[in-house]
């Protein structure tokens, strides 16, 4: 347990996040297959975009909706660091590279800069910078596409501010 200690004390605070959420992945797992629900019909009349899954983050007691696609691999849950401002995407990619779009809703997590106004997430694909545009903008929800390669496992979507309302 010593040597373990010493270990850990000699890696980065993105290292340490990525080995704790790594040794967490069962649990998330575990919670990911809960919490990933079809498209209900009556979800659907209200959903213009092109997203064809739901999944939800559970955040204080309550589940709050999050849509989204996936070109290749597999979305395995969601999870929300609010400490942190961050919302952790668990994928499955052992294919090929591809693409999440997923639909923020800014009662979970939002990025805002001066006088409130909308500003850039940051990405990291486990645990480096990655590559991704805002697809859409409005009131409620911010949509992001992230482009992933390969084995990808987590992405951390981080921004400001992260309460539920």
């Amino acid at each position: 347990m010593e040597k373990l200690q010493r270990d850990m004390c000699s890696k980065t605070k993105n290292e340490i996040r990525y080995i704790l959420v790594i040794a967490l992945m069962p649990l998330i797992l575990a919670a990911a297959s809960v919490s990933s629900i079809p498209m209900h019909s009556s979800y659907a009349q209200n959903d213009t975009s092109s997203f064809g899954q739901v999944t939800s983050v559970y955040v204080n007691g309550k589940n709050y909706p999050i849509k989204y696609s996936i070109t290749t691999g597999k979305l395995l849950g969601v999870v929300q660091d609010k400490d942190k401002t961050t919302l952790i995407v668990v994928v499955s990619t052992p294919s090929d590279k591809g693409t999440l779009n997923i639909e923020i809703p800014r009662n979970i997590l939002d990025a805002k800069g001066q006088s409130n106004a909308d500003a850039k997430y940051t990405v990291h694909i486990d645990g480096k910078d990655a590559t991704f545009r805002e697809t859409t903008n409005n009131k409620v929800a911010r949509t992001l596409a992230i482009d992933f390669n390969k084995d990808a496992r987590l992405i951390e979507i981080i921004g400001t501010q992260a309460s539920p309302q």
